[in-house]
């Protein structure tokens, strides 16, 4: 009977009846070698532009065989992702103490480039984890991992909770090597059964989280990358635009067929090397040279490619860029033909910020970290798309929340603005600076009237 179930959510879960022990990780590790893992390394290679297409069998050596890779796959992740997250996201809370250590944490972990990451890989994979623990100095640092190489197994409630996790690494034939079960009090490192061929546990360190530091990263609850339903269109159009090559080789290698007349070695080297075909046959027979023609499917060809590629940004909900009419289309035309992109785009910043919150709640439940376990629940994120911006309309917005918002809430609406609290801060300084220096000139004017009287308050002569 099996203690590990699959869904086709690609979620894992088990009841929390079952104890974690080396057989269950084991069931655990081949029920996703067996059927995520090569899914998730195709997603893999053809991000990479290793499509399926270039590992075809030969064709025949006299045949032109051509291996096209137009990698629609990398441009969809690419083009969302820098729509997405190519502006770091702002995280700020209002406590000040709290927001100064979200921001260490996030300067000593390079947040801004490991969130990118992550969300290229969620794009890639339909999702990915993040992985806390605390190095040498006792300060919470934070990774990233795929799922070729972890599996987040829940339990069965309702919650479906996190109940542990597996990270672990394989050989080329994918079997297990090496790894470690991380649970919601300790990390149990993974070594090799030689004698069965299966895992076994070594000694558990203990960590200091208050739970699993596993936090899962989704694109959506189905776990479907960006290009996972486009995949066989762009395989499809790999072996078109492979096969239109293929033509145009044809074509350039094409046979010269001649009837009735008989041609030497040396009559056939003489016409190759000198272009130049002259032929006469016996009295009464008509000579015919010409080139043996294939049938020309070209528009055909450029009718199936031109269907593919626009059904790739269709179905992907991806937008062209490339697209030539794309740069002349009016503000609304544009607004529109982002639109499928842009609400992406929304319903992964709520994925994102919930995995977020999560982050930070383990983050600050570390004793050492001196912050409230439940901060977390105030932390703000910001996200903005990353697409051309009008400054002077987005000036005058802001002149017109002028007394409506606070000045803060105004300032985040600017996309130059990259924290609004210190912002702020900065123009409170100025204008502190600004007064300061009023009040110097104002003492100063006084002092030089004061200088300028005689005893009887009459202007002195400036010669005297």
């Amino acid at each position: 009977m099996a203690n590990i179930r699959l869904s086709k959510r690609k979620l894992f879960t088990t009841s929390r009846n079952n104890p974690i022990t080396p057989a269950l990780v084991a069931e655990a590790i081949n029920l996703h070698k067996a059927n995520l893992l090569g899914k998730y390394k195709e997603n893999e290679n053809m991000y990479m532009s290793d499509h399926g297409i270039l590992h075809q069998a030969p064709k025949e050596a006299f045949k032109p065989d051509n291996r096209l890779v137009i990698n629609y796959a990398k441009y969809i992740v690419d083009t969302f992702g820098g729509y997405h997250m190519g502006i770091p996201v702002k995280v700020s809370h209002d406590d000040t103490k709290v927001d100064d250590f979200i921001a260490d944490f996030r300067k000593r972990n390079d947040m801004e480039d490991s969130e990118y990451e992550v969300a290229k890989l969620v794009d890639i994979f339909g999702h990915a984890f993040i992985y806390l623990y605390q190095d040498e100095a006792a300060d919470t640092r934070m990774t990233y991992d795929t799922p070729i190489n972890m599996i987040l197994v829940h339990d069965d409630s309702i919650q479906e909770r996190p109940y542990f996790a597996i990270r672990y690494s394989h050989d080329e034939k994918t079997n297990f090597s090496s790894g470690e079960v991380i649970t919601e009090d300790e990390i149990i490192p993974l070594a090799k059964n030689l004698s069965t061929n299966d895992v076994r546990f070594l000694e558990p360190t203990p960590h200091h989280f208050a739970s699993l530091p596993i936090i899962e990263v989704i694109e959506n609850d189905e776990r479907q990358g960006l290009f996972d339903a486009v995949k066989t269109l762009i395989h499809g159009l790999n072996k078109a635009v492979s096969e239109k090559a293929n033509d145009v080789d044809y074509f350039a290698d094409a046979y010269l067929k001649i009837i009735g007349v008989e041609l030497d070695d040396e009559v056939t080297k003489s016409i190759r090397d000198s272009r130049i075909l002259n032929l006469f046959g016996e009295q009464g027979v008509t000579v015919d040279a010409g080139f043996l023609d294939k049938p020309n499917a070209d528009t055909t060809q450029e009718n199936l490619i031109r269907l593919l590629t626009d059904s790739i940004f269709t179905i992907s909900m991806v937008a062209n860029l490339s697209d030539e009419n794309f740069g002349q289309s009016s503000g609304t035309a544009l607004a529109f033909k982002l639109q499928p992109m842009s609400n992406m785009a929304l319903a992964k910043d709520r994925k994102i910020q919930s995995a977020f919150s999560r982050m930070y709640q383990q983050v600050f439940s570390i004793p050492l970290s001196g912050i409230p376990e439940d901060a977390w629940k105030e932390i703000k994120y910001q996200f903005t798309r990353n697409m051309p911006r009008n400054l002077k309309e987005e000036a005058e917005v802001a002149k017109l929340l002028d007394g409506q918002v606070s000045d803060e809430t105004k300032l985040s609406t600017l996309s130059i603005v990259d924290n609004a609290k210190d912002e702020l801060e900065k123009v409170n300084k100025e204008k502190e600076s600004g007064s300061q220096l009023e009040r110097q000139i104002e003492v100063n004017k006084r002092l030089t009237d004061a200088d300028l009287l005689d005893d009887n308050g009459v202007i002195a002569d400036a010669g005297q």
